[in-house]
């Protein structure tokens, strides 16, 4: 397989770049960027939809819209740079005074390949949540939930309460062993069943329609399910490889 040159378009400069560097370390040895947007996914919905306010109808490109934001050379030669993939990464931020959840939408059912326009991840709350566990397994999970009010103190929280805190101690079993339960958690919010999808209904799965379960939980009572779409990034670049593991090396995992 042809190795690629990938872009990771993320929101924040810390936690991101951690996870994703240790990741491939882990996992794959593909050639790839990480861009700090350094600001939250309802500020680029805004600034997307006053002066792009038809950006679905046609191919537009999200390195030109950052570029025209960006002014310090080093993150400009990062987006000059041509890729084979493009994946954003953002936090749905319910929390956020600047919230555009429409606009989020659009984006969503817009980005969604990679290999073209880019494809994007949102995470509930946000990207902190693929942590938001004290041991592993836990059958819990099927029902966490946060508040609105909860997000603004989400990464201290999760800061205390986590056994997952030092990515840098991730292993193989760790990043699938967490995948699966955000997997499993993927198939409750949309089915109401907490069990693992297999590989066909994964490539079945729309992220659209997570997006609109959570924004009807949010409306109906102020809170979200705890959701991390980003460890998707690892089903994605291989699914026959994850789901050939889970199937045959189940006990080496925490599930």
């Amino acid at each position: 397989m042809q190795s690629r040159n990938i872009l990771f378009i993320v929101e924040g400069a810390n936690d991101e770049p951690k996870f994703i560097r240790k990741l491939f370390n882990v996992c794959y040895r593909d050639i790839y960027n990480t861009y700090s947007y350094k600001t939250s996914i309802h500020v680029l919905a805004n600034h997307i939809e006053k002066y792009y306010p038809d950006f679905d109808d046609g191919f537009t490109d999200i390195l030109g819209i950052l570029k025209e934001c960006e002014s310090d050379p080093d993150e400009l030669q990062i987006l000059n740079n041509q890729y084979t993939d493009i994946f954003l990464i953002f936090d749905f931020d319910p929390q956020d005074h600047f919230a555009n959840f429409g606009m989020i939408k659009r984006m969503l059912k817009y980005y969604t390949d990679s290999t073209n326009q880019g494809k994007l991840f949102i995470n509930y709350p946000m990207m902190q949540s693929y942590k938001h566990f004290q041991s592993l397994p836990d059958d819990d999970f099927k029902n966490r939930t946060v508040s609105v009010d909860q997000c603004q103190n989400y990464k201290y929280h999760i800061g205390q309460i986590s056994s997952y805190t030092n990515v840098e101690a991730y292993n193989y079993a760790t990043f699938v062993s967490l995948a699966v339960h955000h997997l499993r958690k993927a198939n409750y919010i949309l089915k109401g069943v907490y069990e693992e999808l297999n590989q066909e209904n994964y490539l079945e799965v729309d992220s659209t329609l997570i997006y609109d379960k959570q924004f009807s939980l949010l409306t109906e009572s102020n809170q979200i399910f705890v959701l991390n779409t980003c460890i998707f990034i690892m089903i994605d670049f291989n699914p026959k490889h994850f789901f050939h593991s889970i199937s045959n090396n189940r006990s080496s995992f925490l599930i």
